[in-house]
């Protein structure tokens, strides 16, 4: 291909491709930031105020007698705020794509050897017992 064909090609942007500063490619970047932030939300936990409808009860007395005159019951709304935990699984999810260097589902071992499935717990120490009256409680049965 020749120089020329390929600085013309470079000037004019391709047909049917949009710009950076064209509108919908702004559009899809706030998207892509909107989605980035749910996400984190919901990896972290937050709270959230729900609508809700309280039955309130309502009686009316006569100031002389005492008596009871009238009951109500009302809907009244209101709201009430709700934590929503963190999600494991979406923690993870951000972690891995965010830093898949430190966080892996299935990190590779840094040997060539393949674990066997036996542990290993260092020698232990001869273990001495206490003194008269230290640590024993009553003088048995």
């Amino acid at each position: 291909m020749s120089e020329g064909k390929v600085r013309v090609s470079a000037e004019e942007p391709a047909k049917g491709k949009e710009t950076p500063s064209s509108p919908s490619a702004v559009q899809d970047a706030t998207r892509c930031k909107r989605v980035e932030d749910a996400l984190y939300r919901r990896a972290c936990g937050y709270k959230v105020k729900l609508k809700k409808s309280y039955k309130v009860k309502t009686v009316e007395y006569d100031r002389d007698t005492g008596k009871k005159l009238e009951e109500r019951e009302d809907l009244r709304a209101g709201f009430e705020e709700v934590h929503i935990p963190a999600d494991v699984r979406v923690c993870a999810y951000y972690l891995n794509n965010r830093d898949p260097a430190r966080w892996q589902e299935h990190p590779k071992e840094d040997s060539g050897e393949m674990a066997c499935g036996v542990v290993e717990y260092p020698d232990m120490e001869e273990i001495t017992p206490p003194a008269d009256g230290d640590g024993e409680r009553g003088g048995g049965l």
